[in-house]
Order: structure tokens, then sequence, then C-alpha cells
């Protein structure tokens, strides 16, 4: 048996996008992770992931959400493609793999990184979930600064890790975020690591985009159903109107964004994701101690 597949899933625009499936060496059913990349696009170091779960005995879903759309990246523009659409192509994903007779339908988590992150915790709210709900959700150094109406999630486990020194997402946000997953439905963990950029676990050097696109000081607020408000501006606009949207994230977004990996943080990430993955997956497998120096908020 080949441990790569090709996978491709039609989301809901009828878009088909093409990925991997990757499988673990363990006889099945397994249990699987959806992998959601951020605004860069798929990468080849994005396959850590599947490397890391695999060792776990988790099969691991990798779809390329841009390419089939014509986009390679929406660093400079994050309307391209938003985090909402995302997390609708996850639910589209979910379906899929979970008619696999070689997966777990119960057992079927989704991580995301950066906009992907953005994209996973979303996928928690009843809003976006189709007739099937994902196992975990675990969003690294997501963008948390929107806040909808009706937050009623799931009820399946959340967790959530920023980067303390995160210049391009804002990890504070994330903080502020967590009380309204948690009375939505869901029980939430958010580690702040200390030091650690965005992108940490990308084992790149340091780098910066004078271009790029950062979201950090705005908060978008659904104030009625169907109606936003940018807290910062005022500016108010109507779901599903794009120039009006547009207009309020060009009064609060922020031009120049940087990160770079850290060999640290992403120890320290690794132990917390393998953790989660073991209690939520597998059953409450020991997942060993963790790391003093993760920063859990209460």
């Amino acid at each position: 048996m080949s441990m790569l597949e090709p996978l491709s899933v039609r989301a809901e625009d009828g878009v088909v996008l093409a990925g991997e499936l990757h499988l673990p060496p363990s006889p099945p059913p397994w249990p699987a992770m959806l992998f959601i990349h951020g605004s860069g696009g798929l990468l080849r170091w994005h396959r850590r992931y599947a490397a890391l779960l695999r060792s776990e005995g988790v099969a691991v879903a990798m779809l390329d959400h841009f390419g089939p759309r014509g986009i390679r990246r929406t660093v400079h523009d994050q309307e391209r493609l938003t985090s909402e659409h995302m997390a609708r192509d996850a639910h589209a994903a979910l379906a899929v793999l979970a008619a696999d007779p070689r997966l777990d339908p119960g057992r079927i988590g989704v991580l995301g990184l950066s906009k992907g992150g953005s994209a996973a915790w979303r996928a928690a709210l009843r809003r976006f979930a189709g007739s099937r709900a994902f196992a975990l959700h675990l969003a690294l150094y997501p963008g948390c600064e929107t806040r909808y109406a009706d937050m009623t999630t799931t009820g399946a486990p959340i967790v959530i890790l920023v980067g303390l020194a995160d210049t391009y997402t804002c990890p504070h946000a994330c903080f502020d975020l967590v009380p309204h997953l948690r009375a939505g439905g869901s029980p939430v963990e958010i580690y702040g690591l200390p030091g650690a950029p965005h992108g940490w676990d990308s084992g790149a050097g340091r780098w910066q985009d004078p271009k790029g696109v950062s979201y950090a000081p705005c908060r978008f607020v659904e104030i009625a159903p169907g109606l936003w408000r940018e807290e910062g501006s005022g500016e108010t606009w109507r779901a599903g109107d794009a120039d009006g949207r547009r207009r309020a994230v060009a009064r609060c977004r922020r031009l120049g964004v940087a990160g770079g990996g850290c060999a640290e943080s992403t120890r320290l990430s690794d132990g917390i994701l393998r953790a989660a993955v073991r209690r939520a997956l597998l059953g409450g497998r020991e997942a060993g101690a963790r790391s003093p120096r993760a920063v859990s908020a209460l």
C-alpha cells in the first residue's frame, strides 16, 4: 500500500481542491487530521506535520486552497480568499474524509497555521459546520480579530497556540477570543509561547515583507446577524458587501509583516500538539508531561 495518495475535494463554490493524503504504516482504520495552510499557500515544509502525525498513527490530508482558484498567495491581499471560505472548504474536506472506509469518521481533526489557523477555529462554529463535526481543532498563530453574533460551537475541543513575540497576528486577541468560544460550548486551551515569532515552526530564518497585510489592529464584530462593524474606525457593512468589507479593512489594517523559525518554540508546540492529538484522537494515550515554559491560559 502506498503511504501517499492523491486527494481531491469539491468545495462549496464548485472548485475542486487538489492535495495529498498521507497514510500511517499501522493498519486501518486510522484517525485523521486535515491540515490547512496559511496565506503563503501550501509549502514543502508543511510536510513536517504529515511526518509528525503519521508517527502517531494519524493519517494527514493536505489540500491546496489557492492554486485551483488561481491564487498564489494572499499575503498582500487577505480578502482574495477569506478564512471563512477556508473553514467551509474544511467541512467539505471532512465529508470526503469521513466517507473513506479506512478512516474513522469520529476521529478526524483539523490543524491550521496562520490564516489556516483562523479557519481551524472558525470550523468549530456551527455556522460553518455541515452535518459532521471535527473531533479536534488545532490553531497555530491564527488571526483572532473576529467576533460573530452567534459563537455557538460544535462542542469539539479547541487548542490555540500563539507566539508572544508575534507581530503579524495579535496573540492578545486570541486570549480575548477564548471566553467567547468557551461560552459557545467548546473546551478551549490556549498556550502562549515565550519569545515565539509568527511562523516559529517553519525552520526558516527571520524574514519580513513590507507589503504584507496584517489585521492585528482590526476588530471585526457582527453587531447583529449580517451587520458588521470594525470597532476602531466604526466602519459598518453588510454581509456579502465585499466593497464595504474592503473599506473597513483599509481603515484598520497595517502594512509590514515579519516572522521566522524558532527551534525551542517548535519543540514546545510539537509537544502540545502531540498531547492534544493523543487525548482527542487516540483515546487518551499517555501524552507525557508538558513543558512548564509553555504558558497556558486558565
